[in-house]
């Protein structure tokens, strides 16, 4: 598994960053990829994988909806809930008060065994300095042109990785960046399973 190394926000007594680390994805698996992938190896018909998700997901959003916990052989689900504004009493917390904040997943620990025994160490990325490259605006600029001229006349995040020298999580959001207002760069499009980014 390859890994990249981050400064973190906390810093030491002496001003210098603790470090943190975390999974370089070599791919983004799609729904897509799961079902081809158990077809292939599990004997399943294809778009099989595809409807059990689908079925999956509208019987467990029911349950989430209800406020119950769904557990699976892989872990458990439940609905994560929170208040829209500070309150200091409780008696003023009323149903429109509160609203759902997003859904929590734990793993069961035979799960997270199971992905232990399949990992086969752990290899470091050869990390740029990201923050050093994201000060030069200069060597990004140029990295920009490099990367559109290459793919006639747009950029994705793969190949500004490769020309900026940055990072997956640094050249997406280096790429955001320029498309946000007030005064945006470039125009980002959804094309099949990836963004592409074009000059405004």
């Amino acid at each position: 598994m390859l890994f990249e190394v981050h400064p973190a926000p906390l810093k030491d007594k002496a001003g210098n960053n603790y470090v943190y680390v975390r999974p370089f994805a070599l791919h983004k698996r799609t729904p897509e990829d799961f079902d081809e992938y158990c077809s292939k190896h599990y004997a399943m018909r294809p778009g099989e994988m595809l409807r059990a998700l689908g079925i999956f997901m509208e019987a467990t959003k029911i349950w989430l909806g209800e406020g119950d916990r769904v557990e699976t052989p892989f872990g458990s689900f439940a609905p994560k809930i929170g208040l829209r504004s500070e309150k200091t009493t409780a008696d003023v917390v009323g149903p429109s008060d509160v609203e759902l904040q997003g859904i929590d997943f734990t793993p069961t620990r035979e799960f997270v065994e199971r992905v232990e025994q399949w990992t086969n160490g752990f290899r470091p990325l050869n990390n740029p300095d990201t923050q050093r490259l994201s000060a030069d605006t200069t060597h990004l600029e140029r990295a920009l042109q490099n990367t559109i001229e290459a793919l006639g006349g747009y950029a994705d995040v793969r190949n500004f990785m490769r020309f900026s020298g940055l990072t997956y999580h640094s050249a997406r959001k280096t790429l955001d960046r320029w498309c946000q207002e007030p005064s945006p760069r470039l125009l980002r499009t959804k094309l099949g399973g990836t963004f592409i980014y074009t000059m405004i």
